[in-house]
């Protein structure tokens, strides 16, 4: 077996996290710390994985802001409450101010009363049977999972919206 060069390997290895990372994007945006953890469990030198996100960033194939944006507009129709749709940008690298920036893009065309609202009227009628504590206790737990606000919460099921 013939002997490869050092700069010929390196420029092999190259190639393969770049060809590795534009598969990643792929099938998803994704942010730059989510390409950056993946790249690194797959064992590239931490050289090249930071090139390679350098060349994606400047060719605007990576995009914290965009990926921001996106998610939290994607997520929140869901529906979903802003505390779960953060904890899950912080969980993909994004930082905090990055998303708080963000939110306050969108918050005036997300109205969390509505979907809380119309996830009550529309999960009520599997707790039917129940007796009104217990049925406004499972409410309130699975709306406080999906991120909603615990006053936002409390408000709408004591305005009566509890299917009683």
């Amino acid at each position: 077996m013939g002997v490869v060069d050092v700069p010929v390997m390196d420029e092999i290895i190259r190639k393969k996290a770049q060809v590795y990372a534009l598969r990643l994007l792929k099938f998803r945006p994704r942010a730059i710390e989510e390409v950056r953890r993946k790249m690194v469990g797959k064992a590239y030198p931490a050289v090249m994985v930071e090139d390679t996100i350098a060349s994606l960033v400047r060719r605007g194939l990576l995009d914290d802001p965009a990926f921001t944006r996106a998610w939290l507009r994607c997520r929140l129709q869901r529906p979903l409450g802003i505390k779960r749709v953060t904890l899950e940008l912080k969980d993909k690298g994004i930082a905090p101010e990055l998303v708080r920036r963000e939110w306050d893009q969108l918050r005036a065309d997300y109205n969390e009363g509505e979907m809380v609202v119309a996830l009550v009227e529309k999960k009520m009628a599997h707790y039917k049977d129940l007796e009104p504590f217990q049925r406004n206790r499972r409410m309130t737990d699975y709306l406080l999972r999906r991120g909603f606000s615990a006053d936002v919460i409390h408000k709408v099921l004591s305005a009566g919206r509890t299917g009683s």
